[in-house]
């Protein structure tokens, strides 16, 4: 074998060696630009707590929550003081979508975990193919190489070779910034600043069990004009054009399956969001059906999602068409403002009685 056969293996080796040079020493701390990977990080600490607080006897009911950013604010002194029989454990991310809910539900079946009831959030958002700025948020923090090796045919070509580049190659991932990296060595206490809030952030999800109670009083904003913006701008990043994906209804029907399995009573939930967003998902065309009738992002996943859920047993929760809460005050066109979050939680411990395998 010639040597020069050896040079790209080199030369990968040599790039992939100098890559990693730039997360020695907390340097990354100069250009991370999210604090989400904590998010990440901690639901894996999350169900460690969840496996002790079972195998201790804990006396009080538990609920599980996956779901996405929609569902973070969940205040546990409110469940506490309302619902004192039941502990949340919200393993709720940003992105959350339904392969995460599945790799922690194949960790559920492999440790006898089995919580007394479960939500798996769902959104069309979440089930879109073509968004306009990728949704690799999931696959790349929360999702091992064990879990995406296992279920490859369920991934598009496009997102395998884009998770194995960005796992490889952090400096891909994370794409610093000279200018920002010059920034904040120039000014140090930007870098404090980061590291408390990543210190913060991570004591206030060990502290609330996953969730991430704003206060009450953070007022949301009411301005229609900087709402409809916001309506258009989520819609135009994230919802247009959309493709259903086949991959995401398998994973939220594997998710079903393993729940009932466990003998774990589980409703799918969709959660609410603001007017103009509710507005353009039930009237703005996206597609036309076989017989040339308009199709809308509702009339196109609303139907797959209920049929999944009736066929495990199940239901789905709508929120945004539905009976759902009084509350309509939001942060932005996609997120309910901390003030709702006291009658969301009384609309989830509810509604929990509509599963035919809920035991009261």
């Amino acid at each position: 074998m010639k040597r020069y056969y050896l040079f790209p293996l080199l030369l990968f080796a040599a790039a992939f060696i100098v890559d990693k040079q730039f997360y020695i020493g907390g340097f990354e701390r100069t250009f991370l630009r999210t604090a989400s990977f904590i998010n990440y990080e901690h639901k894996e600490e999350l169900i460690d707590e969840l496996r002790f607080y079972r195998a201790s006897g804990g006396k009080k009911k538990i609920l599980v929550l996956f779901g996405n950013s929609r569902t973070m604010t969940f205040d546990n002194a409110y469940i506490e003081s309302r619902y004192p029989g039941w502990i949340l454990y919200n393993f709720s991310v940003p992105g959350g979508t339904s392969d995460y809910y599945y790799y922690f539900m194949t960790q559920f079946k492999k440790h006898g975990i089995r919580p007394d009831f479960i939500y798996f959030t769902v959104s069309p958002q979440g089930f879109n193919t073509t968004p306009s700025i990728a949704m690799d948020e999931v696959m790349l923090n929360g999702l091992p190489v064990s879990f995406i090796t296992k279920n490859f045919t369920h991934y598009s070509v496009d997102d395998l070779s884009n998770y194995f580049a960005k796992k490889s190659f952090w400096n891909y991932q994370y794409r610093p910034k000279l200018g920002l990296i010059v920034e904040r060595l120039s000014n140090e206490s930007q870098i404090r600043t980061l590291q408390r809030f990543l210190s913060t952030t991570h004591t206030t999800l060990i502290q609330n069990r996953g969730s991430v109670p704003a206060a009450a009083d953070y007022s949301a904003s009411q301005d229609p004009e900087l709402a409809l913006i916001s309506a258009k701008s989520t819609w135009r990043d994230f919802l247009s054009p959309f493709h259903l994906s086949q991959n995401q209804v398998y994973f939220t029907d594997r998710c079903l399956k393993t729940a009932q399995e466990l003998q774990i009573p589980s409703l799918l939930l969709w959660a609410r969001v603001g007017p103009h967003l509710r507005r353009l998902k039930n009237e703005t065309t996206v597609g036309k059906t076989a017989d040339g009738k308009n199709q809308t992002i509702r009339s196109l996943w609303q139907p797959v999602v209920n049929e999944l859920a009736q066929k495990r047993g199940s239901a789905l929760l709508d929120m945004n068409y539905g009976e759902t809460i009084g509350c309509d005050l939001y942060y932005d066109a996609s997120h309910l403002a901390a003030q709702c979050f006291p009658d969301f939680t009384d609309y989830l411990f509810d509604s929990m009685k509509i599963s035919p395998f809920y035991r009261p």
